[in-house]
């Protein structure tokens, strides 16, 4: 499952539903109709559907867009986004992503927790037993798990490969590795 992050201020707004709206420099990968997770402030909110996709310069964004977005309108939003990315222009093509909830759970999740199945285990420990254990990893996945234990972080690493959103890569390899390792009984959840 897809997943979406969000700063903790927006918690609120995200489980009351009136967050419907966000803005991203950058595309995800995602889709409409895409159910996702989405987390705030490192706890996980709820399941929510991927209603629309788009792209436009940051001057075309409209009051009712920042409404949505949980906003007053487009002036507060525009302030919000400088002290997110102080670097950003007028003319930026940004992407406005348009969700609303599915389901969102009562409890206050830990987003660790949730994304490891409640599993107790430090992801260098994770990454070791893979590389010892897990005999359908490809080379690449290995070599990625071997700069993941070289950083001792998964910042570190995902910066060492580019950039923060490459977390997913080597979170995509351990999710899985840590999966074989449960069925063979190396791994109790």
């Amino acid at each position: 499952m897809k997943h979406l992050q969000f700063d903790g201020k927006y918690t609120e707004l995200l489980k009351t539903g009136k967050k419907r709206l966000t803005i991203r420099i950058e595309k995800p990968n995602l889709r409409k109709g895409d159910i996702v997770i989405v987390h705030a402030g490192g706890k996980v909110i709820g399941k929510f559907k991927i209603l629309d996709i788009y792209t436009k310069k940051l001057h075309q964004i409209t009051d009712e867009e920042a409404q949505l977005d949980g906003f007053n309108n487009k002036e507060e939003l525009f302030r919000a986004l400088k002290e997110h990315y102080p670097w950003i222009k007028e003319n930026r093509e940004i992407v406005i992503i348009r969700f609303e909830p599915v389901e969102i759970f009562r409890d206050d999740i830990n987003s660790e927790d949730f994304a490891w199945k409640g599993l107790k285990i430090d992801l260098m420990e994770l990454a070791r037993l893979a590389l010892k254990y897990d005999n359908k990893l490809t080379e690449k996945q290995k070599q990625y798990l071997k700069i993941l234990i070289d950083e001792g972080s998964l910042r570190k690493a995902a910066m060492k490969l580019g950039g923060l959103q490459k977390r997913a890569i080597f979170r995509k390899i351990l999710r899985r590795s840590m999966d074989r390792l449960i069925e063979k009984g190396i791994l109790k959840i």
